[in-house]
């Protein structure tokens, strides 16, 4: 997830971008740039750091002109250096993009134009759209205005994947572009000025007038001599689209109106995911390759990010493979690691200890490696063979929500991967996988029930309960609910509760049981859990497909098991955060926690 703004109007345009990235940067902190159109000149000032010190080392003020871009990056191609910040241009150096987003074609796209003499200065998926836009230029005898449009059409015509873009040219200095497909992008418009955002905070501290993009959409802002013409277009055809006024204040725009950064990042999860589920398909493949090549798998992870590879556990035995999720911080003492064994960390932060210490140490033993990270540039994207990023964007919160549910999917997209190369046929799986993120929608849609049923609770201790692949959402959910409401809770399997913890079920002991798709040959094993708890007089809530009688229930879609505990998670994560909210704890902010552990 980055940021991205631009600008067309009367004003110093390099001083509009520069408060906007600063207003961004909470998407995007690992290098940053703008570029201006100043008399007739393409000016690109751009370098790895946070924004304000970027600005005052390559002096962004320094620049006049008045229409630019600008862009604050969370990486997801190539590293964190000069060259992969943004904005990019083309060979002559004309054009200027910013992108958020994935081009999923970028790498077919990008050796045609090599092949067509393109030179490119980067690693970056963003750098093709530049060069597309100038190629398509070639195509027309006369370079004009109308042409120039035309070309930038043509070019996104090609894209795959998803973008949020904003482009300038030298030459049409009275031209700004934005175009959108599954990436956030918003109109802010003012009287003597427009601006294109990805969210309102970029243009905020100017207008609250606003008109959010929506997929396929792409907006020509002309400046003329007395005003502007605005088209929006969508598939070649003009389209009206909602003028909003937005009464936020900065500190809610940041959060896009939510309470908190926890709640924003639970409910962003359908469109994070279409990310997920695009990003880093060669890596994958690779990976994937090396699950069937080696002997041993091990998927080594903490919290959050131990619970997406029991998920995996459970996946791959499908396929008759077995894979082991290890607690990082144990691999050590029990890991039996040689040259055919494959490490493969999961870790949010890249910058886990224990998870970078396990990884080191099947290295050291000859081990083949890979990290499966959100934080492009971290120490596991440096020292593991393979790297597979999920593209969930920063996540501000300490717990874990979109992350974890954009690890499941790369473990999902990965899974299917391996059954490929067994010569399964996984097009029932691969059906789903766009298909996600609206059953995720539908959990979304819940969150009023959910709340609701977390106001009604009252005891300090719970136990989660599951089986089968979901076992790891107990476990997940469990985590959540303690994280954020420091009550007590635990998760396990339904068939542990006879061995021991069933004496702890009274009307002081809430049972939160997640009831697998009925399709799932341990369905019927939870309902006779559940009906042992309530024999008990324990209070059952069920986060399930269907009506559990006697129990408070949270409606999720039927699905196939293999997605239930991608789908599943937002209702535990909002139950969680509605309990917590309800006490008044801190809720992006819990005691005694931090976002990323970098100690033992």
């Amino acid at each position: 997830m980055c940021g991205i703004i631009g600008y067309i109007g009367k004003d110093k345009a390099s001083k509009i971008l520069l408060n906007g990235l600063k207003r961004l940067e909470y998407r995007g902190y690992d290098s940053c740039g703008i570029g201006v159109v100043d008399n007739d000149k393409l000016i690109i000032k751009k370098n790895v750091g946070k924004v304000e010190e970027v600005a005052e080392r390559e002096g962004f003020l320094d620049v006049d002109g008045c229409v630019g871009v600008g862009h604050t990056r969370w990486g997801t191609h190539g590293f964190i250096t000069k060259e992969n910040s943004h904005p990019h241009t083309d060979c002559k150096e004309e054009i200027a993009v910013v992108h958020n987003g994935i081009i999923s074609n970028y790498k077919e796209l990008k050796e045609e134009l090599i092949k067509k003499g393109h030179k490119f200065k980067s690693e970056t998926d963003t750098e093709v759209v530049p060069h597309l836009i100038e190629e398509e230029l070639k195509k027309f005898e006369e370079i004009n205005e109308e042409n120039y449009i035309k070309a930038v059409k043509n070019a996104i015509k090609k894209l795959k994947g998803t973008y949020a873009l904003v482009i300038i040219n030298k030459n049409f200095p009275n031209l700004l572009i934005g175009a959108r497909n599954e990436s956030p992008l918003i109109l802010g418009i003012k009287d003597d000025s427009y601006f294109l955002g990805s969210d309102i905070t970029a243009f905020l501290d100017y207008t609250n007038t606003a008109i959010p993009l929506e997929d396929g959409d792409i907006v020509v802002i002309k400046k003329k001599d007395n005003g502007y013409d605005v088209v929006i277009e969508n598939n070649g055809t003009p389209v009206k689209r909602e003028v909003m006024e937005i009464n936020w204040d900065i500190s809610s725009a940041e959060k896009m109106g939510y309470p908190h950064f926890m709640l924003k990042e639970i409910m962003e999860q359908p469109e994070v995911l279409k990310v997920s589920a695009k990003i880093s398909a060669e890596e994958i493949k690779e990976l994937a390759k090396c699950i069937k090549d080696y002997d041993r798998i091990y998927f080594v992870a903490m919290g959050t990010s131990l619970h997406a590879a029991m998920v995996a556990e459970y996946l791959f035995a499908k396929l008759g493979k077995l894979v082991i999720a290890c607690d990082a911080s144990e691999f050590l003492n029990k890991g039996v690691v040689d040259k055919k064994t494959l490490v493969i960390g999961i870790t949010q932060s890249g910058e886990t200890y224990d998870t970078l210490k396990a990884l080191r140490f099947a290295k050291s033993k000859g081990a083949k490696t890979g990290a499966i990270v959100n934080v492009l540039g971290s120490t596991a994207t440096r020292e593991t063979d393979i790297t597979v990023m999920i593209g969930a964007g920063i996540e501000i919160a300490v717990c874990a929500t979109k992350t974890y549910t954009s690890q499941l999917m790369i473990l999902y997209r990965l899974f299917i991967e391996y059954g490929k190369l067994l010569g399964r046929d996984m097009s029932r799986y691969e059906k789903e996988i766009d298909k996600i993120p609206n059953y995720i929608k539908e959990v979304l849609d819940k969150k009023e029930t959910i709340k609701k049923i977390a106001n009604n609770l009252k005891v300090n201790n719970y136990i989660f309960i599951s089986k089968g692949i979901n076992l790891a959402s107990a476990m997940e959910g469990a985590l959540k609910f303690k994280e954020i409401t420091y009550l007590h809770a635990e998760g396990m399997s339904g068939g542990m509760l006879k061995h021991g913890t069933i004496s702890l079920i009274d009307e002081n002991m809430d049972t939160v049981a997640i009831v697998p798709p009925r399709n799932s040959s341990v369905f019927s094993s939870i309902l006779s859990n559940i009906e042992e708890v309530r024999a008990r007089g324990g209070k059952v809530i069920a986060i399930t497909p269907v009506e559990i009688e006697g129990a408070e229930n949270i409606l999720v879609p039927e699905v196939i098991e293999e997605i239930s505990p991608i789908v599943y998670a937002p209702a535990f994560q909002l139950l969680a955060y509605y309990k917590a909210v309800e006490l008044g704890r801190d809720v992006d902010k819990p005691r005694g926690l931090a976002k990323s552990v970098t100690v033992e």
